[in-house]
Protein backbone atom coordinates (compact mmCIF):
# COMPACT_ATOMS: atom_id res chain seq x y z
CA UNK A 1 0.00 0.00 0.00
CA UNK A 2 2.75 2.45 0.88
CA UNK A 3 3.46 2.12 -3.33
CA UNK A 4 0.91 3.56 -5.20
CA UNK A 5 -0.26 1.90 -8.90
CA UNK A 6 -0.45 4.32 -11.38
CA UNK A 7 -3.97 3.72 -13.19
CA UNK A 8 -5.25 5.60 -16.20
CA UNK A 9 -8.45 7.76 -15.78
CA UNK A 10 -10.64 5.40 -17.50
CA UNK A 11 -9.52 2.29 -15.22
CA UNK A 12 -10.65 4.48 -12.19
CA UNK A 13 -14.02 5.12 -13.86
CA UNK A 14 -14.72 1.53 -13.66
CA UNK A 15 -13.12 1.28 -9.91
CA UNK A 16 -16.10 4.04 -9.12
CA UNK A 17 -18.91 1.99 -11.24
CA UNK A 18 -18.13 -1.33 -9.19
CA UNK A 19 -18.02 0.54 -5.43
CA UNK A 20 -21.46 2.46 -6.98
CA UNK A 21 -22.94 -0.92 -7.75
CA UNK A 22 -22.09 -2.27 -4.02
CA UNK A 23 -23.02 1.14 -2.34
CA UNK A 24 -26.22 0.26 -4.08
CA UNK A 25 -26.80 -3.28 -2.39
CA UNK A 26 -25.69 -5.64 -5.24
CA UNK A 27 -24.29 -8.49 -4.04
CA UNK A 28 -20.37 -8.93 -5.36
CA UNK A 29 -20.85 -12.35 -7.08
CA UNK A 30 -23.95 -11.31 -9.16
CA UNK A 31 -22.22 -8.28 -10.95
CA UNK A 32 -21.72 -8.18 -14.64
CA UNK A 33 -18.78 -7.13 -16.62
CA UNK A 34 -21.74 -5.50 -18.78
CA UNK A 35 -23.55 -3.18 -15.49
CA UNK A 36 -20.32 -1.96 -14.53
CA UNK A 37 -19.01 -0.22 -17.85
CA UNK A 38 -22.46 1.12 -17.84
CA UNK A 39 -22.35 2.38 -14.56
CA UNK A 40 -18.52 3.35 -15.13
CA UNK A 41 -20.06 5.39 -18.40
CA UNK A 42 -19.14 3.39 -21.18
CA UNK A 43 -18.99 0.28 -23.43
CA UNK A 44 -18.26 -3.44 -21.89
CA UNK A 45 -15.74 -3.63 -25.14
CA UNK A 46 -13.76 -0.50 -23.31
CA UNK A 47 -13.52 -2.06 -19.93
CA UNK A 48 -12.09 -5.43 -21.59
CA UNK A 49 -9.33 -3.03 -23.06
CA UNK A 50 -8.07 -2.59 -19.60
CA UNK A 51 -9.07 -5.77 -17.46
CA UNK A 52 -9.51 -9.53 -18.59
CA UNK A 53 -12.13 -10.73 -16.29
CA UNK A 54 -15.02 -9.75 -14.22
CA UNK A 55 -12.88 -11.03 -11.41
CA UNK A 56 -9.80 -8.84 -11.97
CA UNK A 57 -12.05 -5.48 -12.64
CA UNK A 58 -13.64 -6.06 -9.10
CA UNK A 59 -10.21 -7.37 -7.54
CA UNK A 60 -8.40 -3.95 -8.74
CA UNK A 61 -11.38 -1.83 -7.50
CA UNK A 62 -11.09 -3.15 -3.92
CA UNK A 63 -7.43 -2.54 -4.19
CA UNK A 64 -7.67 0.62 -5.19
CA UNK A 65 -11.01 1.93 -3.03
CA UNK A 66 -8.88 0.38 0.00
CA UNK A 67 -5.48 2.18 -0.67
CA UNK A 68 -7.02 5.18 -1.30
CA UNK A 69 -9.34 5.04 1.98
CA UNK A 70 -6.73 3.52 4.35
CA UNK A 71 -4.79 7.03 3.03
CA UNK A 72 -7.43 9.04 3.92
CA UNK A 73 -8.58 7.60 6.80
CA UNK A 74 -4.48 7.18 8.78
CA UNK A 75 -4.49 10.86 7.67
CA UNK A 76 -7.77 11.51 9.77
CA UNK A 77 -6.84 9.87 12.72
CA UNK A 78 -2.95 11.21 13.13
CA UNK A 79 -4.66 14.88 13.47
CA UNK A 80 -4.90 14.26 16.82
CA UNK A 81 -2.29 14.81 19.67
CA UNK A 82 -3.55 12.87 22.06
CA UNK A 83 -4.06 8.96 22.46
CA UNK A 84 -7.97 9.47 23.24
CA UNK A 85 -8.75 11.44 20.53
CA UNK A 86 -6.62 9.31 18.15
CA UNK A 87 -9.44 6.84 19.50
CA UNK A 88 -12.17 8.88 18.96
CA UNK A 89 -11.35 10.04 15.36
CA UNK A 90 -10.76 6.34 14.53
CA UNK A 91 -14.45 5.69 15.37
CA UNK A 92 -15.49 9.24 13.83
CA UNK A 93 -13.86 7.54 10.71
CA UNK A 94 -15.95 4.60 11.05
CA UNK A 95 -19.13 6.58 11.47
CA UNK A 96 -18.69 8.91 8.31
CA UNK A 97 -18.03 5.79 6.65
CA UNK A 98 -21.20 3.74 7.08
CA UNK A 99 -22.76 6.91 6.25
CA UNK A 100 -21.37 6.75 2.97
CA UNK A 101 -22.83 3.25 3.10
CA UNK A 102 -19.91 0.83 3.97
CA UNK A 103 -17.37 2.64 1.34
CA UNK A 104 -13.84 1.93 3.00
CA UNK A 105 -12.49 -0.99 5.08
CA UNK A 106 -15.62 -1.97 5.97
CA UNK A 107 -17.29 -2.58 2.78
CA UNK A 108 -13.94 -4.47 1.76
CA UNK A 109 -14.95 -6.94 5.11
CA UNK A 110 -18.91 -6.90 3.74
CA UNK A 111 -18.49 -7.62 -0.31
CA UNK A 112 -14.89 -10.04 0.97
CA UNK A 113 -17.58 -12.00 3.04
CA UNK A 114 -20.52 -12.43 0.51
CA UNK A 115 -18.21 -12.36 -2.47
CA UNK A 116 -16.60 -15.95 -2.32
CA UNK A 117 -16.86 -18.06 -5.50
CA UNK A 118 -15.59 -21.27 -6.94
CA UNK A 119 -12.06 -19.12 -7.96
CA UNK A 120 -11.71 -18.32 -4.58
CA UNK A 121 -11.69 -14.85 -2.86
CA UNK A 122 -12.25 -11.19 -4.95
CA UNK A 123 -9.13 -9.59 -2.21
CA UNK A 124 -5.98 -9.97 -3.51
CA UNK A 125 -3.71 -12.09 -1.49
CA UNK A 126 -1.11 -9.73 -1.69
CA UNK A 127 -3.15 -6.28 -1.08
CA UNK A 128 -4.37 -8.32 2.27
CA UNK A 129 -1.08 -8.62 3.27
CA UNK A 130 0.30 -5.07 2.59
CA UNK A 131 -2.75 -4.27 4.20
CA UNK A 132 -1.61 -6.07 7.14
CA UNK A 133 1.84 -4.80 7.50
CA UNK A 134 0.50 -1.34 7.43
CA UNK A 135 -2.00 -1.97 9.64
CA UNK A 136 0.44 -3.12 12.20
CA UNK A 137 3.11 -0.15 11.22
CA UNK A 138 0.00 2.49 12.35
CA UNK A 139 -1.02 0.94 15.31
CA UNK A 140 2.94 0.66 16.05
CA UNK A 141 2.63 5.15 15.88
CA UNK A 142 -0.24 4.55 18.71
CA UNK A 143 1.35 2.15 20.51
CA UNK A 144 4.00 4.69 21.47
CA UNK A 145 1.66 7.29 21.99
CA UNK A 146 -0.15 5.50 24.02
CA UNK A 147 2.47 4.43 26.21
CA UNK A 148 4.02 7.73 26.45
CA UNK A 149 1.63 9.61 27.65
CA UNK A 150 0.50 6.43 29.84
CA UNK A 151 -2.41 5.35 28.81
CA UNK A 152 -1.30 2.16 27.92
CA UNK A 153 0.00 -0.57 30.12
CA UNK A 154 4.24 -1.16 29.24
CA UNK A 155 2.79 -4.97 29.38
CA UNK A 156 0.59 -4.38 26.10
CA UNK A 157 2.78 -5.47 23.11
CA UNK A 158 1.86 -4.61 19.47
CA UNK A 159 -0.33 -7.72 18.99
CA UNK A 160 -2.15 -7.15 22.02
CA UNK A 161 -3.12 -4.07 20.62
CA UNK A 162 -4.28 -5.09 17.38
CA UNK A 163 -6.49 -7.53 18.48
CA UNK A 164 -8.07 -5.26 21.26
CA UNK A 165 -8.63 -1.91 18.81
CA UNK A 166 -9.57 -4.38 16.43
CA UNK A 167 -12.42 -5.88 18.28
CA UNK A 168 -13.76 -2.89 19.86
CA UNK A 169 -13.85 -1.45 16.38
CA UNK A 170 -16.16 -3.95 14.98
CA UNK A 171 -18.46 -4.53 18.31
CA UNK A 172 -18.98 -0.28 17.90
CA UNK A 173 -19.95 -0.62 14.24
CA UNK A 174 -22.13 -3.56 15.34
CA UNK A 175 -23.59 -1.65 17.40
CA UNK A 176 -23.78 1.75 15.67
CA UNK A 177 -25.74 0.61 12.24
CA UNK A 178 -29.32 0.22 13.98
CA UNK A 179 -28.45 3.33 15.55
CA UNK A 180 -27.46 5.00 11.68
CA UNK A 181 -30.30 3.24 10.81
CA UNK A 182 -28.38 1.54 7.62
CA UNK A 183 -28.11 -2.84 6.86
CA UNK A 184 -26.01 -4.09 4.36
CA UNK A 185 -24.66 -0.87 3.70
CA UNK A 186 -28.36 0.23 2.64
CA UNK A 187 -29.76 3.67 4.54
CA UNK A 188 -33.45 2.53 5.98
CA UNK A 189 -36.30 5.69 5.14
CA UNK A 190 -36.76 6.19 9.43
CA UNK A 191 -33.70 7.41 11.82
CA UNK A 192 -33.97 5.99 15.21
CA UNK A 193 -35.39 8.39 17.82
CA UNK A 194 -32.73 10.15 19.85
CA UNK A 195 -30.01 8.30 17.65
CA UNK A 196 -27.39 11.41 17.51
CA UNK A 197 -26.98 11.75 21.64
CA UNK A 198 -26.72 7.21 21.65
CA UNK A 199 -24.13 7.63 19.00
CA UNK A 200 -21.89 10.29 21.03
CA UNK A 201 -22.64 7.89 24.29
CA UNK A 202 -21.75 4.37 22.53
CA UNK A 203 -18.40 6.67 21.30
CA UNK A 204 -17.75 7.75 24.71
CA UNK A 205 -18.30 4.01 26.12
CA UNK A 206 -15.94 2.82 23.51
CA UNK A 207 -13.25 4.65 23.92
CA UNK A 208 -13.30 4.81 27.97
CA UNK A 209 -13.63 0.63 27.89
CA UNK A 210 -10.84 0.31 25.78
CA UNK A 211 -8.87 2.86 27.54
CA UNK A 212 -9.55 0.27 30.52
CA UNK A 213 -8.61 -2.56 28.95
CA UNK A 214 -5.39 -0.98 27.65
CA UNK A 215 -4.15 0.06 31.02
Amino acid sequence: MDDQIQYSPKQILIFEGVMNLLQEGRPIHELKVAEIAEASGMGKSTAYEYFSSKEEIIREALAYHMRENFRRMVQFVFEAKTFEDILMNALDYLEESLEKRFTGIFLLMLSEHQGKTDKGHYMDPLMKSKIDQVTLKELDKVLLIGKREGSISEEITLDDLKMIVLGFFSAYVHELLPLKSIHCGVERNEKPENSDEEIKSLKRRTVRLMLKTLF
